[in-house]
């Protein structure tokens, strides 16, 4: 029996550090959870649920499904995978986004940083409001996780924190799990 293990960490961005974070510091309600992401050596699928006040989603629209840049790269400008977005679904104050994000071993994307440190099996939770990008990671390996750390630590640009908020056993994950679409 593999003994899973969590992990979790906040990025933090300040104004002006990247465009989609920039919406949810403009937008404090604005909430973007993921459903779901799968990543394999080359290529990332999600799903994604956003909700916000309904003058936001426009905004939220026009950054955020722009093919020709990267919503996950911590290096944007030296990311040359593709990406392809697709609506799923369209509310006047929510959308649920479909990704697929190919060649993302040229990226340096935090799911496809994780999954090639660890390997297989990883899962992933994130969510986005205010300043920071909240991810909580199950892991079936037993391993320091301070290069993985070190790793995304250096690839931070200017205006970004990396904060470790918890390393060891899993913490109730389905009582602080919520469901990804209301």
């Amino acid at each position: 029996m593999v003994a899973v293990k969590e992990f979790a960490f906040t990025l933090r961005f300040t104004v002006g550090a990247d465009p989609v974070m920039d919406l949810f510091h403009e937008y404090p309600t604005l909430r973007l959870r993921n459903a779901t992401c799968t990543v394999t050596e080359n290529a990332m699928w999600r799903i994604d649920h956003v909700d916000g006040p309904a003058d936001a989603i426009p905004a939220f629209d026009e950054v955020f499904l722009n093919d020709e840049r990267c919503n996950e790269c911590l290096d944007e400008h030296g990311c040359s995978g593709t990406r392809e977005y697709q609506v799923l679904d369209r509310q006047p104050a929510a959308r649920t986004v479909y990704t697929y994000h190919a060649r993302i071993d040229r990226c340096c994307a935090v799911p496809a940083v994780v999954t090639d440190y660890i390997g297989d099996g990883v899962v992933f939770e994130s969510e986005r409001t205010g300043g920071a990008y909240r991810w909580r990671v199950l892991s079936p390996v037993e391993t320091s996780l301070d290069p993985l750390f070190d790793h995304l630590e250096s690839a931070l640009p200017t205006g970004v924190q990396l904060d470790v908020n918890h390393l060891g056993n899993t913490e109730r994950w389905r009582e602080k799990t919520q469901p990804a679409f209301p």
